[in-house]
């Protein structure tokens, strides 16, 4: 079988044939097989109309490639079957100028739409967002130019697709309706309603209001009270893993070097959870002693160091900060309950962290139990660091999945032309202003897995490279693959930042990689020096 690389992070596999529904046989067989003999190293396993990707650290990539390249080639005649039928109500309410664009009225597009059978094909882009097959022909619009905001519970079409918008989000898709059905729940011992092979039709119903579902209040005894949240404020980790194939995001700290050295300074593992803070931080009081490490801020005296503070202090973390994200681990971590494996906040979703969203005021969390860790001392640690090179962040990326899809010239302005980044970016995305890349022709792409990294070039020409919270099944041509050592530093810059991007091979990428986890290693070495014996109480 013949793998293509998919960044630096995934290996990805065509399936051959002119048949959709014979590729995406073999598609679901090959994702069946490679589940049934899965290696550690192998994170996740996505599969979509006609692709499938498997992700990985980069530093497994070899060993990943080799388990890969021994399986036998699916067939397509062993594909799982007995998916299960569900109707979906809709109540339609179709967009005069959908209705313009297909040529066909209201009633029509909502008979055509409801009066065929569907697939599932794929679950992604958000957590239980299904991709369907079986769109009828007449239908069949091209995305949106530019993303715009799409409700929870949108029922929609692109290109050749259908789906359903479990969650509020930016999408390119024509929404037609609504539909109440909930078709994610991480509470649920299957969190995602659909799975790949299963059938659906629409039918038409009433409107009705949203069941999404309200959290209750949480609070805690001890640990720190938000007074002031800041711009944006969230409980993150290290992210999830292994549960792409149903949709939902790896997520976690969009800067996960910053976050990491955070909870190094305070003693926690690395996957402790810890706040992420955007732009500008929040006022917390803290209800209990506590040793603190702040990486993201101007203030040399709480910054890159750890800091002992009593009950009662005030901590107000709204100085200027440094870069977008900063992070505050606190010693012992934020003890909130773990979802599907990580404590990170999913806020398209709406779950993880502290009841799934920012932090408000008045919020009470509560903290874990602390471990040994560096002793506050007139020391500073110079990591993470960004290099600049007169005044512009060098961020070198592999040649994307689609590159050929670009005309010569679009290739050439993205290697050679200074970008900035926009302020309308986000975990999910960093959007770029700058020169315009034209597609080579106007073909529409069957939705496949992304990585962090990935370069997107909607129909508009801007890219967005995708970050922490992105999707993981996008729409829109990739013309590059930021380098995983890469993306935390596009991460770390402020809006504004003058970016170029350069090509490298993909040994020089994994070597970036090893060498920054080199210099991650060499750090938790020497703070082991300034580690008490006894740990902070």
């Amino acid at each position: 079988m013949a793998w293509s690389a998919l960044g630096d992070s995934a290996w990805m596999f065509e399936a051959a044939g002119t048949d959709p529904g014979e590729r995406l046989s073999r598609l679901l067989e090959l994702a069946a097989d490679l589940e049934a003999s899965r290696i550690a190293e192998a994170r996740d396993i996505v599969s979509s109309f006609e692709t499938l990707a498997v992700h990985f650290d980069p530093a497994h990539g070899a060993r990943v490639l080799d388990w890969l390249i021994s399986q036998p080639p699916p067939t397509g005649k062993a594909a799982s079957s007995g998916g299960k039928l569900i109707e979906v109500p809709v109540a339609y309410d179709v967009d005069e100028q959908v209705a313009s664009a297909l040529d066909l009225t209201p009633d029509e597009i909502v008979r055509l739409h409801s009066g065929a059978s569907y697939t599932v094909a794929a679950v992604g882009f958000s957590p239980g967002f299904p991709y369907l097959t079986g769109l009828p022909e007449r239908l069949h619009l091209p995305r949106r130019a530019t993303p715009q905001p799409v409700a929870a519970g949108s029922v929609a079409i692109a290109g050749k697709q259908a789906g359903i918008y479990p969650f509020d989000s930016q999408g390119g898709w024509h929404v037609l309706g609504r539909t109440d059905l909930e078709l994610f729940d991480p509470s649920r011992a299957e969190p995602a309603l659909l799975k790949p092979g299963d059938c659906l039709k629409f039918v038409p119903a009433e409107n009705s209001s949203s069941n999404k579902k309200i959290p209750d209040d949480e609070s805690a005894d001890a640990g720190f009270e938000v007074l002031e949240p800041g711009v944006l404020a969230t409980v993150q980790d290290s992210g999830r893993q292994g549960f792409q194939k149903i949709g939902v995001s790896p997520g976690g700290a969009a800067d996960p070097v910053a976050a990491r050295v955070a909870n190094l300074l305070a003693g926690n593992p690395d996957k402790a959870a810890l706040l992420e803070c955007c732009m500008s931080g929040p006022v917390l009081r803290f209800l209990q002693d506590v040793r603190v490490a702040g990486i993201g801020w101007a203030d040399a005296t709480r910054s890159r160091r750890p800091v002992d503070l009593t009950a009662g202090a005030v901590l107000d973390l709204r100085g200027r900060m440094v870069s977008s994200y900063g992070y505050l681990a606190i010693a012992g971590g934020i003890d909130v309950p773990e979802i599907l494996g990580s404590r990170a906040t999913d806020l398209r979703a709406g779950f993880g962290g502290w009841q799934g969203r920012g932090l408000r005021a008045g919020d009470r969390l509560p903290l874990g139990k602390p471990q040994p860790g560096p002793q506050p001392g007139a020391w500073r640690v110079g990591c993470p660091r960004a290099k600049m090179m007169e005044g512009t962040l060098e961020l070198r990326f592999l040649k994307g999945m689609q590159s050929t899809w670009f005309t010569e010239e679009a290739l050439e302005t993205f290697r050679g032309s200074i970008y900035q980044l926009s302020p309308f970016s986000d975990r999910m995305g960093a959007r770029l202003d700058g020169p315009l890349l034209e597609r080579a022709g106007t073909g529409e792409l069957i939705s496949q897995p992304v990585v962090a990294g990935s370069v997107q070039v909607p129909p508009d020409g801007r890219p967005i490279v995708l970050l922490a919270e992105r999707q993981t099944i996008g729409g829109y041509p990739q013309i590059g693959h930021i380098i995983s050592a890469d993306v935390p530093k596009l991460a770390r810059a402020l809006p504004g930042t003058r970016l170029r991007f350069r090509e490298v091979s993909h040994d020089e990428a994994r070597a970036a990689w090893l060498a920054a986890r080199r210099e991650l290693a060499l750090l938790q070495a020497g703070l082991s020096f300034f580690t008490a014996t006894n740990h902070y109480q």
